[in-house]
């Protein structure tokens, strides 16, 4: 893992200020590169091969392509076994290497073939022409920004700032209206002017004097059939078997190199059935962090789970305690990690900060089980209509006219037509009585919240801190095969019953019977509490930053923050504007 950037065509940029932008991502080194119009940044966090021969930008053996990569390709081993019987010879232990003979082996096919997480720049010298590609769910970032005289690339928002090709005294008003709406800023869409985000999936290729190419290579809606592992495998006629089965793999695959894997425990389902994976393949010490909460009325604490589980499974755990002095002291790190205002994401700040103090390097998580398994309450029995707005609306929070005034003039930042679903899920127009099958309410959140919101949140806070997560739910494979399975078989058991099957004779009895509650933060206490986020003085503050950056309607501030003293259970719709207000200051 590791922060990258890159121009072409733009002439001198500020390289340390560039740099320094993107140190946390890669605390372990450092390299840049430059020929001709292009040049390429890159800082680094070692995880395979931790030699001096995996640093970037790499170059091939006859100077004739360069290459910066930030990911990890899970099955390098595999590609390494084709390419040198193809003739290749390697250098490095690193999968860097390893996307670069393969780009010059098998040029633009290479992306396909891919099983990992990655956002990758080749420049070729001879031709003078830049390949950006990104991995299929979007996993690891990748933003550019196109101008009539060249490009630019990168891993964060920051560095586009640090290069001055970007300001927050330009945002863009669609991802401001997005951001009121959603408490998040859907993609392609930034905060910054001019700064899109890399479509996920893709493959895109320019050279000086032409247009963009931008060709997918991997289906975000995977193919609705699952073929076994190599092997006769008894039982696998049983879906909890195939499930099991894919998992295990994935697991395994994604415990590479050479540095410790450790897991977030958050006391729940998901994370318990990744720890007992990982138990299964490794028997030496398997490090896991768990937050817990102190005087905060409200909040999740699932920290006996997490214990539970960490004990039955001979971990190394360690928990935190986090109160209002630790939000205090938090907060100010996590605006400069998150990178583009979120309504969530300081959760996962907290555990990653303590996951890092403990020394971990790489982090399993959970994310992906409950959109691919069926883990939300309302992917359930939902018609057309509802399941285009739930995620929209409900996190908007506001009172009903409050939602209507929003919707004016922002609406076309959604799918208007109920029948729009057809084409971002194929059956879901077809399901009896007008609701929406498991499988289109899955593809739309892998497309939407997760892509948009949790891993966007989860790498910025993650990397910030010089670690690495990984998704094994987000296997190819394994997400291929929940996508597959019919709703029936899902179901089978209650919410994530076939997770639940796996894991019954993994995990204490406890952690099965426990209820999904979620890893959640109640901040109206502290917010309340704080007098630099008094809803009073943030209104104010709000109202002359908004109005200057010309969001529609700043009024809606004033409303969550009246919410906020009305019901503090509703305190998220004003917690996005208190982030909002507070990144804007920075800037």
């Amino acid at each position: 893992m590791c922060g990258l950037f890159g121009s072409v065509g733009l002439g001198d940029l500020p390289e340390a200020a560039i740099l320094a932008a993107l140190r946390g991502r890669g605390p372990d080194d450092w390299g840049r590169w430059q020929a001709g119009p292009a040049r390429l940044l890159h800082t680094r966090l070692a995880i395979q091969d931790l030699s001096p021969l995996g640093q970037q930008p790499m170059l091939s053996d006859n100077g004739a392509l360069a290459l910066v990569f930030n990911g990890e390709i899970y099955n390098q081993q595999e590609l390494r076994l084709a390419l040198e019987a193809e003739g290749e010879r390697f250098r490095s232990r690193s999968d860097t290497e390893v996307l670069l003979r393969g780009f010059q082996r098998w040029n633009q096919q290479l992306w396909g073939r891919l099983n990992g997480i990655f956002a990758i720049a080749c420049w070729e010298v001879e031709a003078q022409r830049l390949t950006l590609a990104r991995d299929g769910f979007g996993v690891k970032p990748l933003l550019w920004k196109r101008e009539i005289r060249g490009c630019a690339f990168g891993s964060e928002l920051s560095a586009f700032e640090a290069a001055g090709l970007a300001s927050r005294r330009q945002l863009s008003t669609a991802a401001l209206e997005s951001y009121a709406l959603w408490g998040s800023v859907a993609a392609p869409l930034t905060l910054l002017s001019g700064v899109e985000v890399f479509p996920a999936g893709h493959w895109g290729q320019w050279s000086p004097g032409g247009a963009w190419t931008l060709t997918s290579f991997a289906d975000p809606l995977p193919p609705l059939t699952a073929a076994p592992p190599a092997g006769e495998i008894p039982g696998w006629n049983d879906p909890a078997t195939q499930v099991g089965i894919t998992l295990q793999r994935a697991v395994e695959r994604q415990a590479i190199g050479d540095v410790p894997v450790g897991l977030f425990l958050s006391g729940g389902l998901d994370s318990g059935l990744l720890a007992a994976c990982l138990r299964r393949s490794q028997s030496g010490p398997i490090r896991s962090v768990a937050v817990g909460f102190d005087g905060l009325p409200g909040a999740v604490d699932e920290t006996d789970l997490a214990s539970l589980t960490a004990q039955h499974l001979g971990l190394e755990h360690r928990t935190l305690r986090i109160g209002k002095p630790e939000l205090d002291a938090a907060f100010d790190g996590f605006l400069e990690a998150i990178d583009q205002p979120s309504i969530d994401g300081f959760n996962s700040y907290l555990v990653a900060a303590a996951a890092s103090a403990g020394g971990m390097r790489v982090a399993f998580s959970g994310l992906g089980a409950d959109e691919l398994f069926g883990g939300y309450g309302h992917m359930v029995g939902l018609d057309r209509h509802r399941l285009l707005r739930v995620r929209q609306i409900r996190a908007a929070g506001l009172a009903p006219r409050q939602r209507r005034q929003l919707r004016q003039g922002r609406w076309r930042l959604l799918p208007a037509d109920p029948s729009a679903i057809a084409t971002a899920a194929p059956g879901a127009a077809h399901q009896p009585g007008g609701t929406v099958p498991l499988r289109a309410a899955s593809l739309l959140e892998l497309r939407g919240y997760l892509h948009d919101t949790l891993l966007r949140d989860g790498d910025a806070v993650t990397m910030h801190h010089g670690l690495e997560l990984r998704v094994p739910f987000l296997d190819p494979e394994l997400a291929a095969l929940a996508l597959a399975l019919d709703e029936p078989q899902h179901r089978q058991g209650g919410c994530k019953g076939l997770l639940r099957q796996v894991a019954a004779p993994l995990l204490p009895a406890a952690v099965l019977a426990s209820p999904k509650r979620g890893f959640n933060l109640a901040l109206a206490p502290w917010l309340l509490d704080q007098p630099r986020f008094a809803p009073g003085r943030i209104s104010r503050l709000l109202s002359s930053e908004l109005k200057r950056r010309n969001l529609r309607d700043p009024k809606l501030a004033v409303a969550a923050s009246w919410l906020l003293l009305r019901a503090t259970n509703r305190w998220a719709p004003y917690w996005r504007w208190v982030v909002l207000a507070e990144w804007l200051q920075r800037g």
